[in-house]
């Protein structure tokens, strides 16, 4: 008989509970154990919580839990949207130690990523790419990419306030709608 978990981190994959262990994360902070639950059942969540509580590896370890679980197949499977370069390559520093423990690809794509770097990535995709809605949309344009996109399973939007009243945030709904 399975035992019943006792919190959140429970329900997550064990490859990725070992590294929550070294990590040294004793228990889920609230958004953690609030999210977690629903994004493994599959279910849209909104989370909105003060700065470090956790709120990208709540979004993020389910995520990665059901990522193990898929068939390995070549293509991006989870985008990460932020509204700034700078805020991608934190979030690339971010998450690499996690998708490196997890032999999961990792990479990032922006306006300033060169093209020897865009054209590895057009060959040998990641299965997690972090970027920006203006380089989504202009990634969706050529071939190759929108082909690695159809893959797409999950999309993570950090800081989505700071993108919804504008103009980017049109371009954000409308890139999402074309990976559709």
């Amino acid at each position: 008989m399975k035992e019943s978990p006792k919190n959140a981190f429970d329900l997550l994959v064990k490859p990725i509970r070992r590294l929550i262990e070294q990590r040294g994360f004793s228990k889920p902070t609230e958004p953690q154990e609030k999210t977690i639950p629903l994004i493994l059942e599959g279910k849209n969540a909104l989370l909105i919580s003060p700065t470090a509580t956790g709120k990208t590896e709540a979004a993020f370890l389910p995520v990665l839990s059901m990522l193990l679980q898929e068939p390995q197949a070549p293509g991006i499977k989870v985008l990460y949207i932020t509204p700034l370069r700078a805020l991608n390559r934190d979030m690339l520093e971010r998450l690499e130690w996690w998708c490196n423990n997890l032999d999961i690809k990792l990479a990032v794509r922006h306006g300033d990523t060169e093209t020897r770097e865009r054209t590895r990535q057009a060959r040998s995709p990641p299965d997690v790419l972090i970027t920006t809605p203006e380089t989504l949309q202009a990634i969706l344009v050529g071939w190759i990419m929108r082909q690695h996109l159809q893959q797409v399973r999950w999309v993570i939007i950090d800081e989505v306030h700071e993108m919804a009243d504008s103009k980017r945030g049109s371009q954000l709904a409308l890139a999402l709608e074309r990976l559709r």
